[in-house]
């Protein structure tokens, strides 16, 4: 009786400790997001092909939409994919440029209260993103990336183009400068 008492104690204990880092660390990067100017914070994203974004996500969408036999279109291949997105590595980009639209979002609760809406859903799709790219991590280091790559690597990657939208569709409908300096790096 004492044992599972203890347990319990203990098991809440370290509960209440994560929960308290997390916590911790998610305020230390909203705090970090808004102090930061919003040219530094677009200065951090790094350069990647829309329009290749574009054409793998959508590619997907379609694939959900429709099977191939009522479309008579097999999609991309994903080998040709994971070329086209440059590797592991250019998943890689696409997470850390995730984080950085976070930090965007989290900047523009500032002036508008409602982008806190955003930032969350941006979070949990940067959340989705990790996933896949660390199973494909994982894969890769077992000689399985090609493998994986269809199940993993263009989700990833719609996934990115979702969380671009959503914070381009924010920005137009609250600050049309703001929208113009993203469409132009996103």
């Amino acid at each position: 009786m004492i044992h599972s008492s203890t347990y319990f104690i203990t098991a809440a204990a370290v509960f209440f400790v994560l929960l308290t880092v997390v916590s911790l660390y998610s305020f230390s990067r909203v705090r970090r997001a808004s102090h930061s100017s919003w040219e530094s914070l677009v200065k951090r994203l790094v350069s990647v092909d829309r329009k290749t974004i574009e054409v793998i996500a959508l590619d997907l969408m379609r694939e959900q939409v429709q099977t191939e036999t009522e479309t008579g279109h097999a999609g991309l291949d994903a080998s040709r994919i994971l070329e086209m997105i440059g590797g592991l590595q250019g998943l890689e980009i696409l997470k850390k440029n995730s984080e950085v639209l976070i930090d965007i979002a989290a900047h523009l609760e500032h002036w508008y209260p409602e982008a806190l809406g955003v930032a969350e859903e941006l979070r949990l799709e940067a959340r989705e993103l990790e996933w896949h790219v660390d199973r494909l991590r994982g894969a890769a280091k077992t000689g399985n990336l090609e493998v994986s790559f269809p199940a993993y690597g263009q989700q990833a990657i719609a996934t990115y183009y979702q969380m671009t939208r959503e914070l381009l569709a924010f920005c137009a409908k609250t600050n049309p400068l703001m929208h113009a300096a993203l469409v132009t790096t996103l």
